[in-house]
């Protein structure tokens, strides 16, 4: 009974010392190919699952791939799928119980262009089927909504019309990929969906852009629908230029949906926003004016701290944050009615840094993948990101990331080569390596970095750190290793 106590103490010490704060974090992936995050989802244990494209793992042009990662953001596995030609997971959704639906685009169906493609696998990421969807065109997913009933409605774009331009499309599948229906609408101009939202149980709402014959341009489409593909009502907004719609929230029954404007005459794009009930009806729009390119491109409504607040995402080239060479993105914290909260963080390098989802997370606090161009963050020709929000003013550090192997990490356990010991430990920790360690890394429960060396080290002075679990990362030969210790 002793032993069974003290391992109790353990395990609450450790459970004290996570709860302490809330895990924030960025980290950054690749391998020696072109790597793209494009979806997140967080699972009911405050873990992640990742999708988006890779041509890290085999040598087609690129694979649709899951990367499961733990709540502080490491590595637990990723897989790959797809076939000869390209392949791309732009969003992942978790079915409680059953596994993963990925949802993306496809050229491998033999078909000779792009078509919808979804994956769904078990909860270990195996493949139980993958199906194309092939409207006549060429067909996009960029997004899908998850119905009450494990079905999910897939939303993008198909070009099969006479004009050969982008229409709105969307298709509603059961568990088994089979469709229940499709729909494809939009007029001689460009028309597409980018994002939707459940609204009801059995209602949800889509945005993109719509083209607008009165003015000859493609203005912000929003559409509300029943499940059975009925369109309840739709609208398209904006005054003078192009507009798109990049994302909707519901927000207090509230259809909140942000996006870009490029008014008549211009060059580049600015914010815009738009917030209507599920009538239809207008509550407020916001058509800004900025001296450099910036457009929304995702937002979440964060609960964690007291008020109306907003992590908002601009992408653009903000002369306060941006470096020549492609595109940043910058975190605002807004306050009610979309109004700047009074601080933002900027990730940026000198290529593209580009953000593509962002989600609530299970603290009330928000998670977001995208991915660097930027050479010094890759080490092939792009890396991906995920930066998880813990606070509402002071973001993750975003300097000279650590890139870390998307493609396998082991445990040290089954390593003969690397031995740290003694594990639990108290003053000291011992490292015996056959080869130089690269880099190496140790981090609390809460994602918190404790101890770094980039040199080769024989052993970790620990009299300071507190009692509890600890989780050690290092690279040798190019390779990750992990390994999870406890102070006593």
């Amino acid at each position: 009974m002793g032993v069974l106590r003290y391992l109790v103490v353990l395990l609450l010490l450790a459970y004290s010392l996570e709860s302490k704060g809330q895990i924030a974090f960025y980290h950054v992936f690749g391998g020696g190919g072109y790597d793209k995050a494009e979806g997140v989802a967080q699972l009911p244990d405050s873990s992640y699952i990742v999708t988006g494209s890779s041509s890290s793992f085999e040598d087609a042009p690129s694979q649709a791939f899951l990367l499961k990662l733990n709540k502080q953001g490491f590595h637990v596995w990723s897989k790959e799928y797809g076939g000869a030609e390209f392949e791309e997971g732009r969003r992942v959704i978790f079915v409680p119980g059953y596994g993963y639906y990925i949802v993306g685009t496809s050229s491998s169906n033999g078909t000779g262009g792009f078509d919808g493609y979804v994956v769904f696998t078990d909860l270990a990421g195996n493949q139980q089927w993958e199906k194309w969807y092939d409207n006549g065109g060429w067909e996009r997913f960029h997004d899908a909504i998850l119905l009450p009933d494990t079905s999910i409605v897939m939303l993008g774009e198909s070009d099969a019309n006479q004009q050969q331009v982008a229409d709105r499309y969307f298709t509603r599948i059961d568990k088994d990929g089979n469709e229940i229906w499709s729909h494809q609408a939009g007029g001689i101009g460009l028309d597409y969906l980018n994002k939707g939202v459940l609204v009801t149980d059995s209602t949800f709402a889509v945005v993109g852009t719509g083209y607008l014959a009165d003015s000859l341009k493609s203005k912000a489409y929003i559409g509300y629908y029943h499940f059975d593909g009925t369109l309840l009502w739709d609208t398209l907004t904006g005054s003078n230029g192009e507009y798109i719609l990049n994302d909707i929230q519901l927000v207090s029954n509230t259809l909140k949906c942000v996006g870009e404007g490029v008014k008549t005459g211009k060059t580049d794009s600015d914010n815009y926003c738009v917030f209507l009930n599920p009538d239809g009806d207008f509550v407020a729009t916001d058509d800004s004016y900025a001296d450099h390119p910036s457009r929304y491109v995702g937002f979440v409504n964060y609960t964690a701290a007291p008020g109306d607040k907003y992590f908002v995402v601009t992408q653009g080239n903000d002369p306060q944050y941006s470096y020549a060479g492609g595109e940043d993105f910058v975190i605002n914290l807004f306050a009610s009615a979309f109004y700047w909260g009074g601080y933002g963080g900027g990730y940026n390098g000198l290529g593209q840094d580009q953000m593509n989802q962002i989600i609530q997370t299970n603290d009330g606090f928000a998670v977001l993948v995208g991915y660097h161009t930027d050479p010094g963050f890759s080490t092939g020709g792009s890396s991906l990101f995920i930066v998880k929000l813990g606070n509402d003013y002071a973001f993750p550090a975003s300097g000279n990331p650590i890139i870390y192997s998307i493609l396998k990490v082991e445990d040290l356990e089954n390593n003969t080569d690397i031995t740290i010991y003694p594990n639990p430990f108290t003053e000291s920790i011992q490292i015996d390596a056959s080869e130089p360690l690269e880099y190496m890394e140790v981090l609390d429960l809460t994602g918190k970095q404790i101890y770094t060396s980039r040199s080769q080290i024989s052993s970790i002075e620990t009299s300071s750190w507190q009692k509890g679990t600890y989780i050690m990362r290092c690279q040798s030969n190019g390779s990750w290793y992990t390994a999870k210790l406890m102070k006593l």
